[in-house]
């Protein structure tokens, strides 16, 4: 597993969390609560422009960021602009407080002034070991990576145009996903979509869902066809919407302080208003344990690791709580 030391930006709900770079590539994906299992190694998203290899969303030469969550939410949002197709691209991340699906949308304009035929690509290796290795299979256009206990499943509303388990990061840089699979243990796979000509000025919307499926509890067999069938059918403009009001009120709850009604610093609101969206993504509601941060080190090279539930910080962040409940 590569290193990864910052997180930029943290969206969740009380069982999965997942974790973002500034550039918007997804580093991190907790489930079953946000002190538990962390699933992803690598998961790198792409377009293929024209005849063009992988544009890689989160790190190209000819891209410039900006990223923000939608305001006093945990909804996360990062413009992508490529300055050579002159596209653009806005990722917006969220998850939903009613279903433990990750939701990626992305909004792609063309503002160039010729037509752009678009490939999108996806790059999925997941974590696994000696003792609980993973393998992929594909199944009613959706990528399906298991192991004993649990299952990423990636798909969309949309077919698929191509797929690979197993060998995909020999040709994904140059827009390719294809070719034999080897039947196996597998971490790593690829899909791609086809997302047709956009033309001059057009937009076009494309939602790709990540869903952790418990195997003791649906079977991989016709229990997690249906319940992926029935989040197809989910309309997630909607949910969206209901969860910016969710974020919305739930801020207004917990901010005893009343600071949003006081006369201070933009930035000290700010502050303390991503200070009261952070605490739940860190929780146990099960146990009460409260993880220190989200993983940032997970070969220790750096630190003694941080999703643990250590006594100091707890204390600090009870204390934050005592704060935001009484005073």
């Amino acid at each position: 597993m590569r290193a990864k030391y910052f997180n930029d930006g943290i969206i969740g709900n009380a069982k999965m969390t997942a974790s973002f770079s500034k550039t918007g590539e997804l580093l991190r994906l907790f489930y079953g609560s946000a002190d538990y299992k962390q699933f992803i190694d690598t998961f790198h998203t792409a377009v293929k422009v024209n005849d063009s290899a992988s544009i890689y969303l989160h790190d190209d030469i000819n891209n410039l960021y900006k990223q923000e969550y939608v305001k006093n939410t945990n909804i996360l949002q990062t413009e992508i602009i490529n300055t050579y197709f002159n596209l653009r691209v806005l990722q917006t991340d969220f998850i939903s407080t009613k279903e433990n699906i990750l939701v990626k949308n992305y909004k792609i304009s063309n503002n160039s002034k010729i037509d752009l035929r678009l490939d999108f690509l996806v790059y999925s290796k997941v974590l696994s070991n000696l003792n609980n290795d993973t393998s992929g299979y594909i199944k009613e256009d959706t990528l399906i990576q298991y192991n004993h206990d649990y299952s990423v499943c990636i798909f969309s509303k949309e077919k698929l145009l191509s797929k690979q388990i197993n060998g995909v990061t020999n040709n994904f840089a140059g827009g390719e996903i294809g070719g034999k699979d080897y039947i196996g243990m597998s971490s790593d796979s690829g899909i791609s979509y086809d997302l047709k000509v956009v033309k001059p000025g057009e937009e076009i919307s494309f939602n790709l869902y990540i869903y952790i499926n418990n195997n003791s509890e649906k079977c991989l067999l016709n229990e997690l066809d249906n319940e992926i069938d029935r989040i197809r059918k989910i309309d997630m403009k909607k949910m969206q919407e209901d969860l910016e009001k969710y974020w919305l009120k739930y801020l207004k709850e917990h901010d005893k302080l009343l600071v949003n009604k006081k006369d201070i610093s933009e930035k000290v609101k700010k502050i303390y208003n991503r200070t009261i969206l952070l605490f739940p993504m860190l929780i146990n509601k099960e146990t009460g344990g409260i993880s220190a941060g989200v993983e940032i080190d997970e070969e220790k090279t750096r630190c003694g690791r941080y999703s643990y539930c250590w006594p100091r910080d707890a204390v600090f962040i009870t204390r934050a709580f005592d704060v935001l409940r009484n005073e």
